[in-house]
């Protein structure tokens, strides 16, 4: 997307950018229209007096939200290093339409069909920076239309009024004079667009926001969890997410983010390195349904091992309208029945119903009727997707369980030929496939389901080391050549060969009590980390020693599963 300015409109300001200079020289006008009193609303004085929004990259949202909202296929962020540009290839407005967005409170978008709609989004970035300047042209005009906001006038006149007012002196601050001689659109007969777009421009960063906005890390996280941004091509599942939307009518828009040489497409922040097998589980679908009311859709994703996303940015789900976030990925973690499971998942829930309408702050929806029985809905679907998620978590202990016991089997069938003839060895192998027989049980009806030739071999492994183990202890007496016989049976049986997802699961068992409890989310504190380091370090370790210490781990892990 290339944009290019008009000759003599002003010095370049470096080579991505060319600022335009404010005033006449160097533009042609056609026109130029001032602020009045009509253009003020019933919104200008939260704007004024204490900012718009919380996080001071919500302004760069709105800028995308209006370009969206124009129905923009590409959208540009440039910053360098005090200087913003936000550059859409959207419809852009008419004259009618850019002397209507210099109002101030003032709005004709429909809250039902726009993002952005009580007439503040364009003075978003009030606080943010000196002046804003917006280039704007339609296809049906030739007309480039400049709209200039004076913020730094304004702040400062405001500033010195409520010096006068806090002094005890008469105010003598006219707002709409004040709102004359800073915000004005221009008419120019040429502009940065060949047929239509619009190009906002944030000059002169105040010191508040200049180091995050131009921290990458920090811009690129907001976007990824606030633009409705498509995946990444990387993702395994992008194909089948990317089609549900299509087939769901929900609309993402590529977005560019450059900061000095560095330049490149955002995505969604999904990647398979969340997941601790890359995934293996596919997303799963909800439709959002109560009685007559349609609120939209949800995609769920699990982790792939029975621990928490370790990421922070990436656990829970995140509620979305319009594709713009609502809240954080904890808005949604009290509805939860059991926490562990919002903290093993990721995804997003995908609001369409054109009763939920977020507030200024997309902190929430706005109240009412609809709201309300949204409210009431949520605890329904999360207790489903605790259900659905329970039921994977469970298939892979049992899976898990197998892996293990499979492991187990292998390592006793290779070691019979050479316990044989050592008795306390025999009873030592018998305790333990005793064992790995009683952790199998209560999974067998499910094995037989999920991996039933897997299964069946780890049955007859089992089965048939207890049966070679047992007559070795019975018939230590019996002819060598018989017994040779039965070593060679056993040696021959057919092993269980560990796929690569069980070589993994074994190789990822904890080892520790730090470890284990780190996998299920439970040390959130630093401080709480040093200590059980500590004792597990010089108390645990010391006098649990050997497989004794080992067995201790495996058992907690196996409370742990239980209880959470």
């Amino acid at each position: 997307m290339e944009f290019s300015f008009p000759s003599g409109s002003g010095s370049c300001r470096n080579q991505k950018h060319s600022r335009i200079v404010l005033g006449d020289a160097g533009m042609t006008l056609s026109d130029r229209t001032n602020f009045s009193k009509e253009d003020i609303g019933g919104e200008i004085l939260p704007i004024l007096t204490r900012g718009l929004y919380r996080d001071t990259l919500d302004s760069l949202r709105e800028y995308i939200q209006n370009a969206i909202d124009a129905d923009a296929t590409e959208i540009e962020v440039s910053v360098d290093p005090d200087l913003v540009s936000i550059s859409d290839n959207g419809t852009g407005m008419d004259g009618m339409q850019a002397r209507r967005a210099i109002r101030l409170g003032v709005s004709d978008k429909n809250p039902l069909e726009n993002v952005g709609f009580r007439g503040i989004g364009i003075y978003s970035s009030f606080n943010l920076c000196d002046s804003l300047e917006i280039f704007t042209k339609c296809a049906k005009e030739q007309t480039t239309y400049r709209l200039f906001f004076n913020f730094s006038r304004i702040r400062t006149q405001l500033l010195r009024e409520q010096e006068r007012r806090s002094s005890g002196i008469a105010p003598e601050l006219n707002l709409e004079e004040l709102l004359s001689d800073s915000v004005y659109m221009d008419s120019l007969d040429d502009g940065p667009f060949e047929d239509h777009g619009t190009m906002v421009i944030l000059e002169g960063l105040l010191p508040d926001v200049y180091y995050r906005i131009n921290s990458w890390d920090q811009v690129e996280a907001y976007l990824q969890n606030s633009v409705p941004l498509p995946f990444n091509p990387e993702f395994r599942y992008q194909k089948e997410l990317t089609n549900k939307f299509e087939e769901r009518d929900y609309r993402v828009v590529p977005l560019t983010l450059q900061m000095g040489t560095r330049k490149q497409h955002l995505y969604r922040p999904y990647t398979n390195g969340i997941f601790q097998f890359g995934g293996i589980h596919p997303p799963q679908y909800f439709d959002l349904k109560e009685g007559r009311h349609n609120f939209g859709f949800a995609w769920v994703c699990i982790n792939d091992a029975r621990a928490t996303i370790k990421d922070l940015d990436i656990r829970g789900l995140l509620v979305k309208k319009y594709g713009f976030s609502i809240g954080d990925r904890r808005f949604l973690e009290p509805y939860f029945g059991r926490t562990v499971f919002s903290r093993r998942i990721t995804g997003e829930i995908i609001v369409q119903h054109d009763g939920l309408i977020p507030n200024a702050g997309r902190s929430d929806f706005e109240g009412g009727s609809v709201l309300q029985r949204f409210q009431e809905y949520l605890p329904k679907f999360t207790r489903t997707v605790d259900s659905w998620a329970n039921t994977i978590q469970v298939n892979d202990r049992a899976r898990e369980v197998l892996s293990e016991a499979a492991f187990e089997l292998d390592d006793i069938n290779n070691r019979l030929p050479s316990v044989q003839r050592d008795r306390e060895l025999l009873v030592a192998l018998n305790v333990t496939l005793s064992e790995i027989d009683r952790r199998l049980k209560p999974h067998r009806r499910r094995l037989a389901t999920l991996d039933s030739e897997g299964f069946q071999k780890c049955q007859d492994l089992l089965s048939g080391s207890q049966q070679f183990v047992r007559q070795a202890l019975v018939a230590q007496r019996v002819s060598r050549s018989k017994l040779e016989q039965e070593v060679v049976r056993a040696v021959q049986r057919e092993t269980m060969t560990p796929t690569r997802i069980e070589q993994e699961r074994k190789e990822n068992i904890p080892e520790d009590l730090v470890g284990l409890l780190e996998t299920y989310g439970l040390l959130e504190s630093e401080s709480l980390r040093q200590f059980l380091r500590f004792l597990d370090d010089n108390v645990l370790k010391s006098n649990l020693v050997g497989d004794i210490y080992a067995k201790t781990i495996v058992e907690l892990r196996d409370h742990l599963e239980e209880t959470l």
